[in-house]
Parts: C-alpha cells; structure tokens; sequence
C-alpha cells in the first residue's frame, strides 16, 4: 500500500504550481504557473428509468456491448424480473418474453443473475429457499418459454453437512458451455441441457467474485490472510483448471469488484481505486483514485460493476439512506488534477469513518487530498506489534516524511505531546465544546493542566456489564460488585486466570494508581482488596487450554451469571442487549468509563496545521458523525440523538445459543426507544477514559497470582508490584 500511495502522490502532484508543491497554500506569481495536467477518468451519477423505482435492482452486467440491469420485484407469492438496456440517453424495457412470463415461486427473496452468450443464447440462475432449502436452479430461455436445466449434483444434498451445493456464480461462454464455482468445485456444464462436462475441485482459497470474457473465467486467489487481501487474479481458459496462470495483483488494493471485458482486459475497483490490466501489460494501470469515488465511501456500498469495451466503466451502489444509485466512470480529456496539497493520515487500524471523511472532505475541497496510511487492514484479529509500531512512527516524525494527521489509540499520547510532536488543537476543540456540538463529558478529559489540548476522539465506547441476579447498581463498579459478590455461594464470572482478571479490571484502575510517576499505595491496595473479593467468587484457575476461554456474554442463557461486552454503538449494541432481554436481566456502563477511538492529533511539524484542524473540524462534523460504522458511538452530540432515534432494524440478525447444554435458535432483534435511549443516557454520564499500560499489566499478572490465591498478603503484594515499577517510573 505505501509504494501505491507514493506513486500517487507523484502523479497527483505533477504538472502543480512549482512553487506551491510540497508548500502549502501561499501567494504565487502568475508567471510561474505551469499548463495544468488536463485528461482523467471522473465519477458521474447516471439517472436510472423512474420505472426502475419499483424494483429492486439485482445486476448489472453488459450484452451486446451495452449496459443491462436485471430488477426483481415481488408480487403476491411470486417474483417477477425484468431487463433495462441503456441506449443512448435513457433506458429502454428489453424483458425477452420468455423472463417476462416467468415467476420464481420462493418461500423468500431471490438472488438472480442473467447470462448470455455472444451468440444470443440467454439463461437465469437463481438462487432461493425451497422447503426450508437454499438450492440453486437454472434455466435456458428459448423464445417466450424457459427450460429448467438445473444440473443434477445440485439437487442432492451433501452426504457430509446434509445441506445443498452453495453455488457462487454461474458464466456463459462463447463456446456454448456453462461454468459454474461453488465451495466445491469448478464445474462445465453444457449449455443445451446443464449436463456436467468436467469438474475440477477447489483446492484453493477465492474470494466471491466470478467473472467471464466469453472465453477464459477469472476468480480472484485470497492470501494467507483470508477475505483481507488479493494474492492475484487467477485465469483459467474455458474454466479448465489444468491450465490456470496467475495474474498478479499488488497487495493491499482493498479490490472487491471485478469485471471482465472481452478480448481479457480485466477491470477491478474497491476502496483504493478502480485498475485496468490489458493482456501484455507489465502491470495495472490505475485509472482513478479511490477517494474520487464512492468506493471509498462507507454510506453506501457498491452491488455490482461491469465494463464496455469502449472504456466506460459502471457501478452500481446500495445507499445507506436507501435506494440505489449508477455512476459510470469516463475518460474525460479536459478534466483537470486540481490537487495542490496533499495530507497524510497515519493510523494504525485502517477505519471506515476515516475513510469517509478523507473522500468526503475532498469533494468539497478538490484542491486538497488526504491519503490515508494504515499498519493494519479493519478487520486484523492478532494483536498489533506496536513496538514495530513506536519505531516506525518515530522514524517519520523525525524525518521528511512525517505525516500531518496520527491516529493515537494504544500510543503515548503524553510521551508525544512531552516531546512537543504534537500540536494544540484546543483552539478548534473548546467552541464545539462550549455550542454543544460534542460530548464534554468526554472531550473535557484531554485538556492539560495549561488549557492545552493534543487529541480529540472521533468515536468512544463502553464496557457493558450484563448480568441476572443482580442489579445495576450491583455490577456498576469494581466496588460495588465486590460488596455484592462477597455475599454469594455461587460463582458470576466463571472461573477466572490472573491475566483475566487483571485485563478485565487493571484498564479502570491504572491511571488512579500512579501520580507524577509515584506508586499511589493507598488506592493500590483498595483496588487489590476489590478484585481479590471478585476472584474468591470467580475461583482461579493457573491456564487455559488451547481451545479454552473464561466466561463472556454468550454464557449468560447458560451457566454465566455475569459478562462484560464492547458497546460500540447502537446497532452494536443489538447483540448484548438481546441477551439481556433474554435473561431478563440488566445492564449499565462499568465504572462510568469510555473507550475512546480514532484520537486525532496533528503533526507540530505539518506544514498544512490549518488545513490539518479544517479537516479535523469535519471529521466531527455531523455530516460525517451521523453514521453508525459499527465501530463506536458518534462524539457528536448531535448525531449521538440521530442515531439513538434512526431504523437499526436492518443490522438485526439470527444465530445460535447453548441453553442447558443443547443449542438453540437465538434472534438478535432491535431493541426499544427506551432501550436506545439509556444507552443514550450511559454515553453522557461516561467521565472517564480506561487507560492502558503495558508495563503495569505485565507487573499486575506477575505479582497477583500470590495475593489472589491467599499465600501473599497485600502488603507483600504491594511490594512486589512497586519494586517491578520502580525503575519503569523513574524513566
């Protein structure tokens, strides 16, 4: 990703103000100014048919060279479909009689995708649920009737898992055959009947998409790391396996579309931009950069893309707000590159609303663009090496490149602001603050003792903590959970490791603990005395096995009586609260804290602070706030209420749960307007940040196994934790 990005940057700002690259914005001479770079590809919104309103469009794909959309629309037990072409400005009703006098007759919706061949001939694969049964069926259509030639091996179910053939994607070739992928295998089939030709079985990882040019099929090969990136682009001719090359693709392109164009020209688009390759070329040329388009937006998300051969380029995208929208993609020659400052955004977790704000804020100011730099993609599970983190961010803050705008989450933020890294951001901080647009119960937490201000959260969260048999009160502190636990038989938490406990405990604690880097005995020793009560009733075990874990919020329906899970929102939240609903049983936020995430500071050395602040001024902005990106509750207290009042029905979702040892149906429903606004209620109460330190937890687990089995008193412990801090506090 950073070797794209600085060839970006290079193209972005080439043929700009000599003067003005790499400076900022400052007066220039008109005498210098060079002749503007004119010829790029832009985004433009295409009208669909108003008719098209009335369906809900499935797929877009070309035929004939021209763009096609297939709509779906249910109508009484039935689903009927049909087929625009667009032909010159508008679209034109191109059903052939045979889809048109079709009605898939299904229990529920339908996934549909309509196929034809360079010689005319036309099919329908569907995908739907039969008497209780996901099963895949396909049909050839021949004038104003349709055969079903579903092929045999999908209507018998697996001897192994009892369920049908999942049947990713089905492609026409020039040749008269069929191709279809699946979990399993890849299969030919003949086109006249759907009778099997040749199998080839899937031995390696792919992603979803599957696409044809009429004579070779491309599946796009996932790395070590699962749906997380591309390793390449694998062609097979004719869909035969024994003669697959690989076609390269460079890594973290954040692709998750793909289309195919006949004569093999490949087109793939995700959030870092959309790419040709042409048959021969040494690489992919880029042919627009993601933050140009609605790729890169997190409002909306793309359902389908297909290309013309005469370099068009159409996308179809799914809109939060509802409703779908086309954009095509045009090679326009008097479109100028208008970007004249270029911003680094360093984080470490890759962000959705990141994303969005950097695309956004550059649509409104063409002229600035902020390139997004991130150690590790959204959805990375292992934990960070932050050490290899430190090193390299202190590498590019001493030197050329450092970046303008640093996500802070699990780094110093003191150390750095100390070493006079960071810059003040309470001049753009305190007037939202005092207009009530943010949270101050939250935001008021980073002001110095100097009025002085280096990070501002875009997103918080909170622990829950959910429980039966006991109240919310009762589970709300460390305190008062102790007092109420020391009074029971039996255990809430599970049994529980030292390490356990003091990661689910020391985060609220740690910052009480030490003062001006001394050891605060006296709190020290009441938190010890709370969490020792909390082991006695949890009991302790020395490890766990390899497949092992301690109790959390999935025990409840069975033998926990108390967890503790992440809020990250309010449609995060339908998960935890559906638990509770089912225990009958209550929550609260756990010792008033929050969670904050995405904290922004600016680079003291940026040569672009003002623009730095303007963007982060927007990043809290409402038109950037409102969204729920399952990732933490908006610190805007104006999106805050949006979101407590907006639909979350379409986050609801249905799994499974240990109940008395078997499992059963669990329905993860949304919950009530009083429900959301609790939790509302929770966010404005929270005061308090959790802290980390990774040398205080290492101390903790090392001294407290002693203490919290009953052979080490609290003194000794007390101790042994300040002799294993002693030369840390000193530094």
């Amino acid at each position: 990703m950073k070797g794209w990005k600085k060839g970006i940057v290079t193209i972005l700002c080439a043929a700009i103000l000599v003067g003005v690259c790499g400076c900022g914005k400052q007066e220039t001479d008109d005498n210098n100014l060079l002749e503007p770079q004119r010829g790029r590809y832009v985004e433009t919104q295409e009208t669909l048919p108003e008719e098209v309103g009335e369906w809900s469009v499935k797929q877009i794909f070309t035929a004939n060279d021209e763009l096609h959309l297939l709509a779906a629309k249910k109508e009484g037990e039935k689903i009927t479909l049909r087929i625009w072409a667009k032909q010159g400005e508008g679209f034109a009703d191109v059903t052939p009689g045979w889809l048109a006098a079709m009605g898939l007759e299904c229990e529920d919706w339908a996934e549909v995708q309509f196929l034809q061949s360079s010689d005319g001939v036309q099919y329908l694969f569907a995908r739907y649920t039969t008497e209780g049964n996901y099963v895949g069926h396909l049909w050839r259509g021949t004038g104003e009737t349709a055969v079903e030639i579903t092929p045999e091996k999908w209507t018998i179910p697996d001897e192994t898992w009892g369920g049908y053939e999942y049947i990713m994607g089905v492609e026409a070739l020039d040749n008269g055959t069929l191709v279809t992928f699946s979990y399993q295998s890849m299969d030919i089939l003949k086109g006249e009947d759907g009778s099997l030709i040749g199998s080839d079985p899937i031995t390696s990882q792919y992603g979803d998409n599957f696409v044809a040019d009429g004579e070779n099929v491309y599946l796009c090969v996932m790395d070590e790391s699962g749906s997380l990136s591309i390793a390449g682009i694998e062609k097979r001719k004719e869909g035969r396996g024994d003669n697959a090359e690989l076609i390269s693709f460079p890594k973290n392109s954040g692709i998750a579309f793909l289309s195919a164009i006949k004569g093999g020209n490949l087109i793939a688009a995700g959030s870092e931009g959309i790419f040709r390759y042409q048959p021969g070329a040494s690489d992919w040329e880029k042919l627009i950069e993601g933050v140009e388009t609605d790729f890169s937006l997190s409002s909306c998300w793309c359902v389908g893309m297909t290309g013309l051969s005469d370099g068009k380029i159409y996308a179809l995208f799914q809109q939060d707000s509802g409703g779908v929208k086309l954009n095509k993609y045009e090679y326009d020659p008097e479109a100028v590159i208008e970007v004249k400052e270029t911003l680094k955004l360093y984080t470490v977790h890759d962000s959705y609303l990141l994303s969005q704000a950097a695309a956004l804020y550059h649509r409104k100011n063409p002229e600035v663009l902020i390139t997004i730099q991130s150690v590790y993609p959204v959805y990375y599970y292992d934990e960070p090496d932050y050490n290899a983190v430190y090193q390299e961010l202190n590498t590019m803050l001493m030197g050329e490149d450092a970046p303008d705008i640093l996500v802070m989450d699990h780094l110093n933020i003191d150390s750095y602001a100390g070493k006079g890294l960071l810059a003040d951001i309470n001049d753009i901080i305190e007037p939202l603050e005092q207009n009530g647009a943010l949270l101050s119960n939250i935001t008021k937490s980073y002001v110095k003792d100097d009025g002085s201000r280096y990070v501002v959260p875009l997103q918080f969260g909170f622990q829950i903590a959910a429980g039966r048999d006991i109240s919310a009160n009762q589970m709300a502190s460390m305190e008062s959970m102790a007092e109420f636990l020391a009074k029971q038989d039996s255990s809430y938490l599970g049994d529980q490791t030292v390490s356990e406990l003091v990661d689910k405990f020391y985060p609220y604690f740690c910052g009480e603990i030490v003062n001006n880097k001394q050891l605060n005995q006296e709190v020290l020793g009441q938190k010890l005395e709370y969490l020792k009560t909390i082991a006695d009733n949890s009991g302790l075990v020395s490890a766990r096995g390899k497949d092992e874990r301690c109790f959390n919020m999935w025990d409840l329906p069975d033998q926990g009586k108390l967890a503790f899970e992440l809020a990250d929102g309010f449609k995060g939240c339908l998960f935890p609260i559906a638990i509770v609903d089912y225990i009958k049983g209550e929550f609260t936020a756990f010792e008033s804290s929050f969670i904050p995430s995405l904290q922004i500071g600016i680079s003291a050395k940026s040569q672009y602070t003002d623009t730095a602040k303007d963007f982060l001024q927007f990043a809290l902005s409402e038109e950037i706030q409102d969204t729920d990106y399952y990732s933490g509750f908006a610190i805007n207290g104006i999106s805050l209420e949006k979101q407590s009042r907006q639909d979350r029905s379409e986050a609801e979702a249905e799994t499974a749960i240990l109940v008395d040892g078997g499992y059963e149906a669990f329905q993860i429903k949304n919950y009530s307007q009083e429900t959301a606004e609790k939790l509302l209620e929770l966010c404005k109460t929270l005061n308090k940040p959790v802290k980390e330190d990774s040398k205080i937890r290492e101390v903790l687990i090392q001294a407290l196994e002693g203490y919290l089995n009953g052979n080490q008193s609290k003194e000794e412990t007390i101790q042994q934790i300040e002799g294993g801090l002693k030369m840390y506090l000193a530094e």
